[in-house]
């Protein structure tokens, strides 16, 4: 009895042994189950990213401020005629000038010795006897001034007048226009109103002050009077 008893196949005399478990899955399950379900179902949070500094605006360069020595230092640069440094500088004999160029014809007889007939290509300016406009040719709208460049109304020429001599002048011409605009459209109209208001100017210049003041300008211009 004690040999059958030995040899019972050893198969039947073993226990079966449980199966290994991988440690490896186990401490998966645990990590897991340590991980709040929230987390799980969430979706990883992304990291903003900075964005960038807007660049830095440059300060606009500072405007170079001109001084008045170097704006005349400019001007006789510019001017190359008397004429152009007085009408520029806006004296009081410029104004002169301007304004007896503007209503001349009402106090200085029109030029004479001009031709009776206009050049080729020319035709007459309606009440200016003299001077003529192109109106065929390569020189369509030129002008041309047929008066005496001596003696003729122009700024150059107003220019060697006194401003005593001047200031008469525009005087005569304004009180000339003014009788001769109201005869037209009669009196209290915005023309009559303007001229009133430059004769009342014209009459409070100074000469002696207005001579001197346009010799200053030209010799800031670098020029002399001619």
């Amino acid at each position: 009895e004690d040999e059958s008893e030995n040899d019972e196949p050893a198969n039947k005399r073993r226990k079966a042994s449980p199966e290994k478990v991988d440690s490896d899955d186990d401490d998966d399950d645990s990590d897991d189950d340590d991980i709040p379900l929230s987390k799980l179902l969430s979706p990883p949070k992304k990291k903003k990213k900075k964005s960038p500094a807007p660049p830095k605006r440059k300060s606009a360069p500072k405007k170079k401020i001109i001084s008045k020595q170097e704006s005349n230092t400019s001007e006789a640069i510019v001017h190359r005629t008397i004429a152009g440094a007085i009408f520029d500088s806006g004296c009081v004999k410029g104004m002169l000038i301007q304004r007896l160029l503007c209503r001349w014809w009402y106090a200085i007889d029109w030029p004479t010795g001009i031709p009776d007939k206009p050049p080729k290509n020319y035709d007459s300016m309606d009440g200016m006897p003299g001077i003529f406009v192109c109106t065929s040719g390569d020189d369509v709208g030129k002008i041309k001034d047929c008066r005496d460049i001596d003696s003729r109304p122009s700024f150059s020429n107003f220019l060697k007048k006194t401003s005593e001599e001047l200031r008469g002048l525009l005087i005569t011409a304004i009180e000339e226009q003014t009788k001769a605009l109201i005869e037209v459209e009669g009196s209290g109209t915005v023309t009559e109103k303007e001229l009133k208001e430059m004769l009342k100017w014209a009459k409070k210049v100074n000469p002696a002050k207005s001579d001197k003041e346009a010799s200053k300008v030209l010799k800031k211009a670098n020029m002399a009077a001619q």
